[in-house]
């Protein structure tokens, strides 16, 4: 009878413990599939014009997105709160406005060391520094 109540008490307190875990991260979105804006980089606020520069990481390790005016496309690996982008491509097309194109690039490119993701925002460091930070939502 002691037995078959203690495990009881075990039961309900895991479970309990395990309901309240995941309920703490109910707003945090997932790094992968999620459609992450930018909304600022390198301590600057980005105001998006008619491309929206973004990125997405996918499952299947692939990274896409904007850089303000042409597509991007490479690799990614991440372990913890590491990340390594792998840079494969972008398209070419000329823009009026190369600013947020050439700072967002270099940032992809380079300066990238890992990432920590705060409710709906996604911040990517360069060592303990945040370069760039976005604001998520699920990939239709």
């Amino acid at each position: 009878m002691i037995k078959r109540f203690i495990f009881l008490i075990f039961i309900f307190s895991l479970s309990f413990f395990l309901y309240a875990k995941d309920k703490k991260n109910v707003d945090k979105l997932p790094l992968l599939n999620t459609k992450w804006v930018l909304k600022e980089i390198l301590e600057i606020p980005v105001f998006q014009t008619s491309d929206t520069a973004f990125i997405i990481f996918e499952e299947n390790f692939r990274v896409l997105g904007n850089f303000g005016c042409n597509l991007f496309f490479g690799e990614f690996n991440f372990w913890k709160r590491r990340i390594k982008i792998d840079f494969k491509g972008a398209t070419k097309k000329y823009c009026a406005d190369m600013q947020l194109e050439e700072q967002f690039s270099k940032v992809i490119r380079n300066e990238i060391t890992h990432y920590y993701i705060n409710n709906n925002e996604l911040f990517l460091l360069y060592q303990n520094k945040v370069v760039c930070r976005f604001e998520g939502s699920i990939k239709n």
